[in-house]
Formats: structure tokens, sequence, C-alpha cells
């Protein structure tokens, strides 16, 4: 982190002078693990826990003893087990109305959010109510957990306190967002994003 006297902007979206309460710490903590840290293994598992070197960086990062990351890490990622568990097991209902589409979407979106909380949430709602107009231009209609994880590209992307080299690991997007490479490039390109 940089000492918040030289006025540069911070690698990440969190200030150095952060308070210190069990909900910033859980969001600096899973900021820096989905920025830096891939949450999946080579078979494209999610994986159960990070490994030592790798968590010793963290805690080292973030200036804590390695106890209160280790919690908010195995937590964390329960939580996605559970909630790609259920994206892959639910049927969801498919709105033909425009609003009741985007109400539903971003429901999941902020899901997403509750889990992960490290992008930002109200500029992602407006970058959905975007998406769904250049959609309804374009007929062209990509999943909800597609949707949900081009929203938080590009709100990551476009975030002016992140710097190029520090945004959240597209894999790690897609894994929170249970969406296949081959549809969020899909509709990347199609988007021309």
């Amino acid at each position: 982190m940089l000492d918040s006297s030289t006025n540069e902007t911070s690698l990440y979206r969190f200030e150095p002078d952060f308070r210190f309460t069990y909900r910033h710490i859980r969001e600096r903590v899973l900021d820096l693990l989905l920025r830096d840290f891939s949450i999946i293994n080579n078979n494209s598992e999610l994986i159960t826990s990070l490994k030592e070197p790798h968590f010793r960086l963290l805690c080292e990062r973030v200036s804590l003893p390695s106890v209160l990351p280790s919690v908010i890490i195995e937590r964390f990622l329960k939580e996605v087990l559970h909630f790609r568990a259920f994206l892959r097991n639910c049927e969801f209902k498919w709105h033909h109305d425009s609003q009741k589409l985007y109400r539903s979407v971003k429901i999941y979106l902020h899901k997403v959010y509750h889990i992960a909380p490290v992008f930002d949430f109200n500029r992602a709602r407006e970058n959905l109510k975007i998406l769904h107009q250049h959609l309804n231009k374009i007929y062209f209609w990509p999943q909800f957990t597609t949707q949900i994880a081009i929203i938080i590209f590009v709100t990551d992307k476009n975030d002016k306190h992140i710097s190029e080299d520090h945004y959240l690991l597209q894999k790690n997007i897609r894994t929170l967002c249970s969406c296949s490479a081959y549809a969020f490039h899909r509709t990347r390109n199609i988007l021309n994003i």
C-alpha cells in the first residue's frame, strides 16, 4: 500500500486508513484474494484453501495475524461453493418483460456482492441498466450468470482507483458467477468490450 501522504493513488480500491471493523477487514482480504490469487486450481475446480506461501503473502499485505484472514477466506470459499451449486441446480425463469428481467439479474448481482464485496455495487447497478439497454438494441440476451460476470468485469475495469495491473482476475470473476470462459469471452466479443 502506498503512503497516503505521497498523494499517489492506491493500488486497490481501499485507502490505507480504513477502519478496522470486521466488514472492512473482510472487504480488504477478499479484494486482495480475488485480485492477486486464483480461487480455482489447474482442474478448474474451486480451491478449498490457499497454498501456504500465498496465504502468508496475503496476511503480510493486510498486516494481520493469520487467524482472521483464514476464517474470512474459508467462509468465502464455502459461500462461493454453495452459490455455484445453487446456480447449477436452479432453473431461472426467463422474463420477456425487460423490467422483470432487470430486477431478476439485479437480485443475483446483489447476492454476488454480498458474497464478495470487491466492486462498486451502485456503479454495477448503473452498468446493468446500460447493458440491458444495449442488449435490447442488439437482440442478444446472454445467461444471467454471464451478464453478472460482464457487469463485474466492466465495473472493475472502469474504476479509476484501480491500476490496470490490479484488476480482478477474470477467472475469479467467472468462478464467482459460475460463468463459462466461452460464454464470457463470446459476450465480450459481441459487446466489443
